[in-house]
């Protein structure tokens, strides 16, 4: 699933095909990727509107328009927001395409078909997935007093709790593993045993973790590009993610592969206590 870099990636390479764009005309081939409201009613509504912004929280991207409309877009597993040139060919996997002004066209496509779409108007619904996210890393909210508050009580492992949407927003597998092998901290090491020290150096690997995937425009194992149809490349400098049985990169002993939270973990039982 596209984290929080992929998401940022996505976001900035679409915002110049798309803001300040009309929309003129919107093809739904699968009806039941549009959660709200009705399909029908979606694509009447959004005819006629124009793009004032494109937005991200967590791992949702929100396209603003210039009335009280907001489009919610959750990519899943495996989704993906391309733009293209009108009269380019379509994209392989094309689910809904939105034909805007400019002879641009916003095409959304998904292999599995987990993707979502809510067209949310004047706050008629409230998508607690969304409004209930966690601070962002980065972000001045996200400290190591704020995860020491959070761990506080929690018995389970840390890699859940960064897992936890309402705990942290924007984190998956990916750079969860990443960070904790930064930080070198166990996946598996109770939560609350977690020291201060230990919670300010996560933070910052979390931050810095992000701040490297989003450099290095995203994370492709399979399917993810970004809005112009582009890979990234940071699985080219990950340390752990996707590498279970390749030597550590820090002290060259053979990776890990376990499951942690539910979730298939490798980690380097040398380097992360």
């Amino acid at each position: 699933m596209p984290e929080l870099p992929e998401i940022e990636q996505v976001r900035k390479t679409l915002k110049p095909h798309i803001v300040n764009k009309m929309v003129k005309h919107v093809d739904i081939r699968l009806p039941r990727m549009i959660k709200h409201p009705a399909p029908e009613n979606f694509a009447d509504i959004l005819v006629g509107q124009s793009v004032r912004e494109l937005k991200r929280r967590g791992k949702y991207l929100i396209i603003e328009f210039n009335t009280n409309l907001r489009l919610v877009i959750h990519l899943r597993m495996t989704g993906a927001l391309v733009a293209a040139d009108s009269d380019a060919a379509e994209p392989p996997y094309a689910k809904v395409r939105f034909d805007l002004t400019g002879d641009k066209t916003l095409w959304f496509c998904d292999i599995r078909t987990f993707g979502t779409m809510h067209l949310i108007v004047n706050d008629d619904i409230s998508l607690p997935g969304l409004e209930k996210l966690g601070p962002e890393p980065g972000s001045s909210e996200f400290s190591a007093e704020y995860l020491e508050k959070i761990v506080k009580n929690r018995t389970g492992a840390i890699k859940g709790v960064l897992l936890n949407q309402e705990a942290v927003a924007g984190l998956g597998n990916i750079y969860v593993d990443e960070a904790l092998a930064q930080a070198g901290i166990l996946p598996q090491k109770p939560a609350r045993s977690l020291s201060r020290k230990e919670l300010k150096e996560l933070v910052a690997s979390v931050n810095k973790v992000i701040r490297q995937g989003i450099k290095n425009r995203g994370t492709t194992f399979r399917n993810y590009v970004d809005g112009n149809g582009t890979q990234g490349t940071n699985q080219h400098h990950l340390l752990v993610y996707g590498r279970k049985g390749q030597p550590c990169k820090k002290c060259g002993r053979e990776l890990i592969g376990t499951k942690v939270a539910g979730r298939g973990t490798t980690y380097c039982a040398n380097c992360q206590r």
